[in-house]
């Protein structure tokens, strides 16, 4: 498995005077979602043998019961998969009185991998997407369009 990645310029906003450099930036290539909980029970059954609609149905169980147990203010630990938590926030106020629940509301959901997920994960390889796929013409060097060549030919891209 390797996660394609795109090059993009960012600016400094600190020093706008001098110019940006190139980061490697995550290409989403999935529709807006990524993999839906029918597609991932899909994914879930073929990988452990199990029937899709139950997958399907103990997913959309987790998602409720997460909800749940986050509007009661726990966390949830799936050990080997990650924590979700809450933040809260509100305006501030000048007395500790002044801080009522309706001026508190739920402002994220984070989700914190756990370390052995993410560990895997930073195993992963990346690749580029040709830069010619989006890249402006003038900003391919003969350098990068031989490369890229090259990579075609081989069947790599």
């Amino acid at each position: 498995m390797s996660i394609p990645y795109l090059v993009r310029q960012k600016t400094n906003l600190l020093n706008k005077a001098k110019s940006g450099l190139w980061y490697a930036v995550i290409r989403k290539l999935q529709r807006r979602g990524g993999v839906n909980e029918k597609e991932l029970g899909e994914l879930v059954a073929m990988r452990g043998g199990f029937n899709r609609g139950v997958v399907e149905g103990v997913l959309t169980a987790v998602s409720e019961v997460i909800e749940t147990e986050l509007s009661k203010g726990q966390s949830v630990t799936i050990r080997g998969f990650g924590t979700f938590q809450t933040a809260l926030t509100s305006k501030g106020f000048e007395h500790p009185g002044q801080v009522t629940p309706g001026e508190v509301s739920v402002s994220k959901v984070y989700f914190m991998a756990d370390r052995n997920l993410l560990r895997r994960l930073k195993k992963v390889n990346c690749y580029r997407i040709p830069l010619s796929y989006y890249l402006p013409k003038e900003l391919l060097t003969p350098e990068i369009l031989e490369e890229e060549k090259g990579l075609k030919e081989e069947g790599i891209i």
